[in-house]
């Protein structure tokens, strides 16, 4: 039991990882950032079929009905935030941000980084 938790968790972590690393990529991306926003959401739709692919009738139902639920809060934010007026430079710093303190998190750093003068 303990084997499967660590690798659920490990998954989990992953993916993440992953998901913010591609993110990244896509915002720093020098020549066509559209191009590479649309590589990295073909490439984790793909990952999201294939592991949606290996679960049975009721629980594609909830992975849909979730995703669902999900892609329309995220348009009601988009909508009440106007969040494509956010631009790229602001996006990937955000991303920079993120990714410097979950680095330093997972390498174990008492001092970690400072971000807006907050220790991360």
């Amino acid at each position: 039991m303990r084997e499967l938790m660590f690798s659920m968790m490990r998954l989990s972590c992953t993916v993440t990882i992953f998901g913010m690393e591609q993110a990244q990529n896509a915002m720093l991306a020098p020549a066509d950032t559209r191009a590479a926003l649309t590589r990295l959401c073909n490439t984790l739709d793909s990952m999201a079929d294939a592991l949606a692919s290996k679960l049975d009738g009721p629980k594609k139902a909830a992975l849909e009905s979730m995703s669902n639920s999900q892609m329309d809060m995220i348009e009601r934010t988009t909508d009440a935030a106007n969040l494509d007026a956010v631009s790229m430079d602001t996006a990937a710093d955000f991303m920079r941000k993120t990714s410097e303190s979950l680095a330093s998190i997972m390498n174990g750093s008492p001092k970690g980084k400072a971000v807006n003068g907050r220790a991360a």
